[in-house]
């Protein structure tokens, strides 16, 4: 009976979708970028992206298709982007597919969104990647001020790390030769579980809350020890494995919007903070990964006449195996933004790590030729020591030029 049920709703949303007029939007891109050191080809690349939408009056559908071509590796790329399907039920959303999903408040440095896995393959263009996943949103209220959301992701998708000139160098233990990424199972015991609670407070401006617990896995491999290549001959070669531990990340994030009087108006404040917890809450074992803890604060303003500024700050704390120091890094940041007329926008970041001193600056600006056909032009300068957080890419600094059409 409940595969009847089943397979009556699936034939009705077959039809259903079949009778509806869908919605298309994509893009067509292309960008060519080159290395700051010496003027070497750094892009060269090429992708078209094609949207879908299908609106029911309980119900809609989203699909999207991406093509891309690296001209400087010669790859072809031919992905499914966000495909899923959302039922509009009395007070809650119900959706299934592939999605991507952001939680917490932060733009930058986000200790929080942490849901999707994310493609730092070139991390001048990190994103996050869509996996199948279950998600349902609640309204208890009729005026929407509070939410509840549930995620629950069946399998596991590890995130890319950086890739080809990106990727930092690494220096194999003595006696080990080889290495082997160990994945956790294909099964629904490997999954991701997610919670999110909102609401939106009549305090000053705007004061938003949330809170949430995700159960989940480290988004890159840690080493889990070593084993012989040969298990015939346990004297070595050995062979390094790496795996992914678990975490249970607790968080908890606002927004408020404030003014000052007579000094600055239309000011907002976000926060989050975040905690993890491992199987290792000691640091004892070299094994496991270790706890940590990371905070942010951004202050975003639009001056009057002016570009919109984001000030950022972030401290993450790391549990260090012992019996060495725990590690404690500090980041500051600043956005800006400057609608100059209705075709031009210059914009600009800049990332400093107060710890190692080092940091990326990246300014652009955007200029609309026509109504969808905008082009780019963007740097990217990475300063500091060969061995920190961004000196370890001192020598990819970029510059970049793209245009895209939109429909």
């Amino acid at each position: 009976m409940k595969r009847t049920r089943l397979f009556t709703l699936l034939l009705a949303l077959t039809a259903a979708l079949a009778l509806a007029q869908p919605e298309f939007s994509g893009s067509f891109q292309t960008g060519f970028g080159l290395r700051t050191q010496d003027l070497a080809l750094a892009l060269d690349r090429t992708r078209f992206d094609l949207g879908v939408r299908y609106d029911l009056a309980d119900a809609a559908f989203t699909g999207e298709l991406r093509f891309a071509y690296d001209a400087l590796t010669r790859t072809p790329e031919f992905t499914l982007g966000e495909a899923y399907a959302t039922l509009f039920l009395p007070s809650v959303d119900l959706s299934a597919g592939r999605e991507v999903v952001a939680w917490g408040r932060l733009d930058l440095l986000s200790p929080l969104d942490v849901l999707n896995p994310r493609d730092l393959s070139r991390p001048l263009d990190q994103a996050k990647l869509p996996v199948g996943m279950v998600h349902a949103t609640a309204y208890p209220d009729a005026e929407g001020r509070y939410q509840l959301e549930a995620v629950w992701i069946p399998l596991f998708t590890p995130s890319k790390p950086p890739a080809g000139a990106w990727a930092p160098p690494q220096t194999l233990p003595p006696g080990v030769t080889q290495v082997r990424v160990e994945e956790p199972p294909a099964e629904l015991s490997s999954g991701t579980f997610g919670l999110r609670a909102t609401a939106s407070l009549d305090v000053l401006e705007g004061l938003d809350l949330g809170g949430q617990v995700v159960y989940g896995y480290f988004p890159f491999p840690s080493p889990q020890g070593v084993e012989p290549v040969d298990p015939a001959q346990p004297a070595g070669p050995f062979r390094l494995v790496l795996g992914y531990d678990r975490r249970t990340l607790v968080g908890a994030d606002f927004a408020l919007a404030f003014s000052i009087p007579d000094v600055a108006e239309g000011l907002v404040l976000r926060g989050e903070a975040a905690y993890a917890l491992t199987a290792d809450a000691a640091g004892a074992d070299p094994n496991v990964q270790n706890p940590y803890a990371e905070g942010g604060l951004a202050l975003e303003y639009a001056w009057s006449g002016g570009p919109t500024t984001v000030l950022v700050y972030d401290l993450r704390w790391a549990k260090a195996d012992a019996p060495a120091a725990d590690v404690w890094t500090q980041t500051l940041g600043l956005m800006a933004r400057y609608e100059y007329d209705e075709r031009l926008t210059l914009q600009g970041a800049w990332l400093h790590t107060i710890s190692d001193g080092s940091g990326l600056v990246r300014p652009g600006l955007e200029y609309a030729f026509a109504d969808g056909v905008t082009g780019r032009l963007s740097a990217a300068f990475f300063y500091g020591a060969d061995a920190t957080r961004f000196g370890v890419w001192g020598n990819n600094g970029e510059l970049r030029t793209e245009l895209e059409y939109s429909f």
